[in-house]
């Protein structure tokens, strides 16, 4: 009865939202997907290959983490065809970038509105669909099962927010989950939510993160000494201190900036990288660049070398360099936490032998939390001035940076191998050998 509700509620959202959703995405300069997550533009044909597998991550973060398994899965099924979705026109820039050249597919995943689901199951077809993180919607998964699809979430968490609803709603959610019939979770912590769920012992597996495997790998395919030269000014003796603020969301550009001019005085040649999560508010964060009276590049200009660097500030306004800008950094603070967002992904940093300074605010990533305290690393900052000082510590003492970022980088080690794991339990569920055994 629930299930027959929801699906009523959500084909009333689809046919009077959609002016809602065609807002929203022109409001952040986007609409790419309007048509296709509307389900009422599918994508072309599903490729060659049996058999067929469709792996989905709602945006950047997920779609990354996922190339480790997509490779893992290519080298134990090479006859096997790959579709690739994301929810976010982000994501679906970094998926094309990433997992066109290895063969995949890469289109939207349609809105969770019957019509849409239906006609993307019918046309692509798949024989296993693997979705990242916590993406879990019920028309789908319904519809996947009905149609003998083989259903895996790898990668899985549960955020404290969603773990509370899952406690509060457990008994009406638990039949939608039940059409998962593989469960990996990314950490002990979630694995211990879904267990107390009341999922069936034999679905659920604790794997590791993807994304520790991702970082790891990514990390040797980057020519850092090529964005080195791109951020060095004329004259300069040699490289200046860099100081990171990345993934930061409206309300902590502020902090960051107030934290950054206090540190000009003893620290004259520190340069400012500022990577919002969204590189589309670029032109806002230039406004207020302006209003503090601080000159700037745009990223892209010094990338395209029209520009050489001579200003203290380098604005990030592309997608997908901001990994590779970890490599540059002396100090890094990662955002999303300063504020009640849920943080972003801590452990990039780390993966560069850097210590992740970060806000309270970072619910969403307990498990890197965690993984960053078995190493005793990770520097938790409240406001601007407790930043200030986190980073003058960090710029003042060379030898005490390089310890505590090879603690956090350290603490990464244990924990690969995630991807080889994942894809072998993907692989027993799509070669019809039950998880339950």
């Amino acid at each position: 009865m629930l299930l027959r509700l929801y699906q009523a509620l959500t084909t009333l959202a689809g046919l009077l939202g959609w002016p809602y959703f065609y807002w929203h995405l022109k409001r952040r300069g986007r609409g790419e997907s309007f048509w296709p997550r509307l389900g009422l533009r599918l994508p072309p044909p599903p490729p060659p290959g049996s058999p067929r597998i469709w792996l989905h991550g709602v945006s950047v973060g997920e779609i990354l983490a996922a190339q480790p398994l997509f490779l893992e899965l290519q080298r134990l099924l090479p006859q096997a065809g790959f579709i690739v979705t994301t929810g976010t026109e982000t994501g679906q820039a970094v998926a094309r970038r990433h997992f066109e050249p290895l063969g995949a597919e890469v289109c939207y995943f349609p809105l969770d509105v019957p019509w849409a689901v239906r006609r993307y199951l019918a046309h692509l077809s798949p024989d296993l669909f693997v979705a990242l993180d916590s993406e879990i919607w019920p028309n789908f998964l319904t519809q996947a099962r009905a149609r003998g699809v083989r259903l895996a979430l790898v990668n899985a968490r549960l955020s404290d927010k969603s773990f509370r609803r899952y406690v509060k709603y457990g008994r009406y959610l638990i039949d939608i989950l039940n059409n998962i019939e593989l469960i990996a979770a990314g950490s002990s912590q979630d694995y211990e939510r879904f267990r107390s769920l009341g999922l069936p012992p034999g679905r659920l597996h604790l794997t590791g993160n993807l994304k520790i495997d991702r970082l790891l790998d990514s990390r040797k395919t980057v020519n850092i000494e090529e964005f080195r030269l791109l951020i060095q000014a004329p004259g300069e003796p040699g490289p200046a201190p860099v100081f990171l603020a990345a993934s930061t969301h409206p309300g902590e550009e502020e902090a960051v900036l107030e934290a950054y001019q206090k540190l000009r005085d003893p620290h004259p040649a520190l340069l400012l990288l500022l990577a919002p999560r969204h590189p589309e508010r670029a032109p806002e964060l230039g406004r207020l660049l302006d209003k503090h009276g601080l000159p700037f590049h745009l990223w892209s200009r010094l990338k395209s070398r029209q520009e050489t660097r001579v200003a203290p500030v380098v604005l990030i306004d592309t997608v997908g360099d901001l990994f590779s800008l970890y490599g540059l950094a002396d100090a890094a603070f990662v955002g999303g936490s300063l504020i009640p967002h849920g943080g972003q992904n801590i452990l990039e940093p780390a993966a560069w032998g850097l210590v992740p300074i970060y806000g309270l605010h970072i619910n969403n990533f307990r498990w890197a939390q965690a993984i960053l305290a078995s190493g005793k690393a990770g520097i938790m900052i409240q406001d601007a001035p407790s930043l200030t000082a986190a980073l003058r510590d960090l710029l003042e003492h060379p030898e005490r940076r390089r310890v505590q970022g090879q603690r956090a980088q350290d603490a990464l080690t244990p924990h690969q191998g995630a991807a080889r794991r994942q894809a072998e339990l993907v692989v027993g569920l799509i070669k019809g050998v039950s998880s339950e055994q």
